[in-house]
């Protein structure tokens, strides 16, 4: 009796501790359940706005792309006209080599014609000296011959010189046309730093939204320095001073946030501005890089190039030449303006960069030779050349 007591407790207890695991098992999935859920939506929502970000840093990238597209037709035009401008010397080469040895040969005739009293004496003697009626027949075709070849490179002489005179107007207007193409890229290229720099800045801030605490802190980081970068680059391109010969010594980038209605006056007084260029010594690093830029004269501009196996552009020449100096220096224009101390034209020394505009951001940069001249690569090629020109151009001197 004792033992089925027992057996009936064991099976109570078993029966108890299956109702205690079933109601545990229903409390665990009440509890455990919506929080399985939760996560779910939460991981969904997370993967929507990566999505989302994904989509918005493509946007910058396309906005990049686009840019990038319109730049490379430009560069297009002005190889066209690059090629043109070639053909057009050739064919002047070609009038001139033409007309100078047609006047050897009209010399050469004049010369023997005054050595006589006069031409037609001379066309007359050789028919009166004829002894036969068939020899002056032979005579008078021979002297009209002589008369049509004359009267013939005389013509020709006078054809080419015309052709010379419009192939030489063709070719100011090429260069008039490479010229303005030229000033197009660099502002272009101006355009494009600034929007590769907000770009920048704008899809570092998006990926910051989905990244983990330690990347999140990087990523911001990042993006501080892209938009300090961007605001730099947007400021110089929005107010580009001009350089007066009385400036002095300004280490701070004051200049760049100048208004822009102050650089639109000082813009029209370029021209009437008589710019006062110092001539000091430069250093042992400077000299090194104009070393290395004179290798490069005569070689033809190459937009982007920044080194001897594609060619050279402006800033890409600078760079290049300094960097064989053991300086380092940014790659384009704008960013080497940024990079560099500011100072007087009337401080300028050999070695220094000087910086030009067309109106819109910093779009030129050449290495300062002293007494007035620098050494660039502008649409012409690698050229050491005077300021003159470019003084109506002229933003300011930057020192390493």
């Amino acid at each position: 009796m004792k033992g089925k007591n027992n057996v009936g407790k064991r099976n109570k207890w078993r029966k108890s501790m299956v109702l205690a695991l079933a109601l545990a098992g229903g409390l665990l999935f009440n509890t455990v359940q919506p929080t399985e859920v939760h996560a779910e939506e939460t991981s969904q929502q997370m993967m929507d706005k990566k999505a989302k970000i994904d989509t918005e840093v493509k946007k910058l990238q396309e906005e990049l792309k686009k840019l990038q597209q319109e730049i490379d037709e430009k560069v297009k035009v002005f190889n066209k006209v690059q090629a043109d401008i070639k053909e057009v010397d050739a064919n002047i080469v070609d009038t001139k080599k033409r007309i100078e040895q047609r006047s050897v040969i009209l010399s050469d005739r004049m010369a023997a014609y005054q050595a006589q009293d006069n031409t037609v004496g001379i066309y007359l003697n050789a028919v009166l000296e004829s002894k036969s009626f068939a020899d002056l027949m032979d005579r008078v075709v021979a002297v009209k011959t002589l008369m049509d070849a004359d009267q013939e490179l005389v013509d020709q002489q006078e054809a080419d010189k015309a052709n010379l005179e419009k192939q030489k107007a063709t070719l100011d207007e090429k260069q008039k046309e490479l010229q303005k193409q030229f000033q197009e890229l660099q502002e272009k290229e101006s355009e494009m730093e600034v929007k590769k720099a907000e770009n920048e800045a704008k899809s570092l801030a998006l990926k910051a939204q989905i990244a983990t605490k330690q990347e999140e802190e990087r990523l911001e980081a990042e993006r501080k320095a892209a938009e300090e970068e961007a605001a730099r680059l947007r400021a110089l391109q929005a107010a580009t001073p001009v350089v007066q010969a009385t400036n002095n010594n300004n280490n701070s980038n004051d200049n760049d946030n100048s208004d822009a209605s102050n650089s639109s006056k000082a813009n029209n007084e370029k021209s009437e501005q008589k710019v006062v260029v110092g001539s000091g010594s430069g250093t042992a690093s400077s000299g090194d890089a104009i070393s290395t830029a004179k290798q490069f004269l005569g070689r033809s501009y190459v937009w982007g190039g920044s080194n001897p196996s594609t060619g050279f552009d402006c800033s890409g020449l600078v760079q290049w030449s300094y960097q064989q100096a053991g300086v380092s220096l940014p790659r384009t224009a704008s960013q080497q303006y940024l990079a560099t101390q500011r100072i007087s034209a009337s401080e300028a020394r050999v070695g220094d960069l000087v910086f030009f505009s067309y109106g819109s951001g910093i779009a030129h940069v050449g290495i300062y030779l002293g007494n007035n001249t620098m050494i660039d690569a502008q649409n012409k090629g690698v050229v050491i050349e005077s300021l003159d020109w470019w003084n109506q151009y002229l933003v300011g001197f930057g020192r390493i």
